[in-house]
């Protein structure tokens, strides 16, 4: 199962989250993401924003995402992400800061409610608790270090329901 990212809609809900914190590392606004991605696909059975997820050694990491916020993508869409989120002050490790709103109407209701959640649960974490607590997510303990989550090992939980309706949605790209 595969879900395609939604690349405004991860960069916009990328800008959510460096909004509500004001200015954040790396770690933090990905594994926020990562957080709103897995609750909403838990729950209603689609990702927010249809990135793919990579095990990497802190934990699961959205990959386009990630290459958003290190400027390594296509120029077009460099110039989106320069639009959205500026440099922070950070001096040992990059961070971001809002360089506008963000666009709402790209969120559903639901959207924003486990963006919310995971912001809210994320900001009071360390960068360790975060880590140590992702690596016993099923997705992150199944995939080979540097290597693709799947999909239906972070439906892991999740009712028989919500597993048919993730297949439905990725069947579609429905986001």
């Amino acid at each position: 199962m595969r879900f395609s990212v939604d690349k405004e809609k991860t960069i916009e809900a990328l800008l959510y989250i460096v909004t509500r914190y004001g200015e954040v590392g790396r770690f933090h606004a990905l594994k926020t993401l990562y957080y709103a991605d897995r609750a909403h696909l838990q729950r209603y059975g689609r990702p927010i924003t249809g990135d793919r997820y990579i095990a990497m050694e802190n934990g699961p990491v959205p990959s386009y995402a990630y290459n958003a916020v290190k400027q390594q993508l296509p120029e077009a869409e460099r110039v989106i992400v320069a639009g959205a989120l500026s440099p922070g002050n950070g001096a040992r490790h990059p961070t971001y800061k809002p360089h506008r709103e963000p666009d709402l109407s790209f969120f559903s209701r639901t959207d924003l409610e486990c963006l919310e959640e995971a912001f809210d649960y994320c900001r009071r974490r360390s960068f360790g608790t975060i880590s140590d607590e992702t690596h016993d997510h099923l997705a992150w303990k199944k995939a080979d270090l540097n290597g693709e989550m799947r999909v239906e090992d972070m439906l892991d939980g999740a009712s028989d329901e919500i597993k048919q309706e993730a297949e439905l949605f990725a069947s579609y790209g429905v986001l």
